[in-house]
């Protein structure tokens, strides 16, 4: 009912905009012409829909911190996550089987894939899975036609595959380079164009992608891996814009997972100067704060939560000021002379 109300609300401001639109050419820009006086018009009326977001913007904003929003069901919810053999991908399908959704678990190796698929129906779980090179493109439409044909519409897509490689620019190999952009990159526009479409026809789904930390800012070291999460942040956001402009799309949510010092194995333990604040977690845990701030339809989920703080106020700053502060932060690198 809620949700029927929404559309009509919705439709009742598309028609109201169209007919001002075409009041407007026919006789606003005929009689004063396409100059300013013609314009006044309009922007008397962005200028009162502007104040009337932002007033909605603040009061939605304290009505969700004095009536925090309910965390939706996941039963009768189809899951697909990638890269579901192991670490945080493992979590995931095994705490959303938990929850009452219907897993499938997308890896490419088959050994791990079918351990984490024969654990979940040991729990008496709803799992499927299936072997699949997300960097090959022909690979993941063929399996997502035939999903859509022999089981059912995915509601949610969980893009967790992910690849990790160490080492100065310079140092390393070009196969190198290109695995880690077609893995944590190419990966998400292949999976994302595969199941994107049906949720449109539907007019519902969830698109989640589990990025890093190195996606918000620099990392020396890692420049390729850092290169990729940073683009992997701009197709999530340039698609939620997309999404979000389009009023057939609105109800299709999108989720940016940043993770920090997640104990995976792939990472190598933090050394910065407040590790008993800014700490490894266990990807049990991580995965459990994924699943809670999905299930409120959160845009963005860092882990550990102070990483988004930290963010924020890191944009703040100005470049010279925001590298003496990481210098600080990553006092172990000494960066005592590096200072521009």
């Amino acid at each position: 009912m809620l949700m029927n109300k929404r559309n009509i609300f919705r439709r009742s401001l598309g028609f109201v905009a169209r007919k001002f639109r075409i009041f407007q050419e026919v006789w606003l820009i005929p009689l004063w012409g396409d100059g300013r006086i013609a314009s006044v018009p309009l922007w008397a009326l962005d200028t009162a829909v502007l104040v009337v977001k932002l007033w909605s913007a603040g009061l939605s904003a304290v009505f969700k911190v004095l009536i925090p929003p309910a965390m939706r069901s996941l039963h009768g919810e189809t899951v697909l996550i990638t890269g579901a053999g192991g670490g945080i991908g493992r979590e995931l399908a095994l705490q959303f089987a938990e929850l009452g959704a219907t897993v499938i678990c997308w890896d490419s190796d088959s050994r791990r894939n079918n351990a984490v698929v024969d654990e979940i129906r040991s729990k008496d779980g709803d799992c499927y899975g299936f072997t699949v090179d997300v960097t090959a493109r022909h690979q993941v439409l063929a399996m997502a036609t035939r999903m859509r044909c022999q089981l059912v519409d995915v509601s949610m897509v969980v893009s967790n595959a992910g690849a990790l490689a160490y080492g100065p620019l310079l140092h390393l190999k070009p196969e190198t380079v290109a695995k880690l952009i077609e893995v944590n990159f190419m990966a998400h526009f292949w999976v994302i164009q595969a199941f994107l479409p049906s949720m449109i026809e539907r007019r519902c789904g969830h698109i989640v992608a589990v990025n890093s930390s190195a996606g918000l800012g620099p990392r020396p070291d890692c420049v390729t891996y850092s290169a990729t999460k940073h683009g992997l942040r701009g197709l999530m956001d340039s698609i939620s814009e997309e999404l979000r402009l389009n009023t057939w799309t609105k109800d299709i949510h999108t989720t940016s997972v940043y993770l920090s010092s997640v104990s995976t194995g792939l990472y190598p333990p933090p050394s910065h100067r407040f590790t008993s604040l800014y700490s490894e977690i266990t990807p049990k845990d991580a995965a459990r704060i994924i699943i809670e701030g999905v299930r409120k339809n959160h845009k963005c989920i860092c882990v550990p939560k102070l990483l988004k703080i930290l963010n924020d106020l890191n944009n703040l700053l100005p470049h010279r000021i925001r590298i003496i502060f990481t210098d600080f932060f990553n006092f172990r690198h000494r960066a005592w002379f590096c200072y521009c």
